[in-house]
């Protein structure tokens, strides 16, 4: 087996006096890999060199930072969820009172075993009070830790029902068993907002039934966020949705002033 200096390399390093114009006199290191003095690579100034590698890494830091905010920003985009309402988060949530402080200990919970609890035994989360109160806030800041590891999808009712009804047209790229499954089973944390102010009519309870059905029995987590009180939104769900609910989930009750109405 041959040895290094029987390929021809024999490596030395080597020190000579240099001058810096920044730093000044400095001993300068070098190195050959054959050991010939006439084939040394030198290595320049320490200090502009260190000044260097930290330039370098704070270019790499910064380049970095923008592409995670780019995939963050991606992930929102695909989550559906409006510009105006990024940037919710648990910090942000201002609590007044003990029911607030209540609502926002049961959405972090919420948040920090979603992967080890949550996500495993699809658990349906309802928030309910009136518009201005924070109910999307706390869902949107369960939605961005939950979006870390897996699929989100933030939609208003009135939207999930487009997306059915869209799929009856005759040019429709989709078909209506393609959106139910996806809302369904594949999506694993879905949030429907604005329960209630769609009409209410056969069809549209239908369709809702059948995507909260399909994510009670696939086990997928589920936000839902409502105006109506209780009874009306018993009333206004139907007994079969209601019934899936009552076995697996948090209602939470927003019962404070609209934070929009006092501003």
């Amino acid at each position: 087996m041959k040895t290094i200096s029987d390929m021809g390399f024999n490596p030395k390093t080597f020190e000579r006096t240099s001058d810096c114009a920044s730093h000044g006199s400095y001993t300068e290191l070098g190195g050959s890999l054959t050991g010939r003095d006439d084939r040394v690579k030198w290595f320049g100034c320490p200090a502009c060199n260190k000044v260097l590698r930290e330039q370098e890494e704070a270019q790499a830091a910064r380049e970095a930072e923008a592409g995670r905010q780019a995939r963050i920003e991606a992930r929102l985009n695909h989550a559906g969820i409006p510009a105006a309402f990024r940037g919710r988060s648990f910090d942000a949530f201002k609590v007044e009172s003990d029911d607030m402080a209540h609502a926002l200990a049961i959405a972090k919970e919420y948040s920090e075993n979603f992967w080890s609890r949550h996500a495993k035994e699809g658990t349906f989360l309802i928030f309910g009070g009136q518009p201005g109160t924070g109910k999307s806030h706390l869902a949107l800041a369960i939605a961005q830790t939950a979006m870390l590891r897996g699929t989100v999808m933030y939609m208003d009712v009135m939207d999930v029902i487009r997306q059915v009804r869209g799929t009856w047209k005759k040019d429709s790229a989709k078909s209506e068993a393609d959106v139910l499954r996806s809302l369904g089973s594949e999506i694993d944390l879905l949030i429907i907002d604005e329960i209630g102010v769609q009409r209410g009519t056969e069809d549209e309870q239908v369709i809702l039934f059948d995507i909260i059905n399909r994510r009670y029995r696939d086990l997928r987590p589920t936000i839902l966020l409502t105006n109506l009180s209780g009874k009306a939104m018993r009333e206004f769900m139907g007994p079969r949705i209601i019934d899936r609910l009552m076995e697996r989930a948090i209602f939470v009750k927003f019962a404070w002033e609209s934070w929009r109405a006092r501003k």
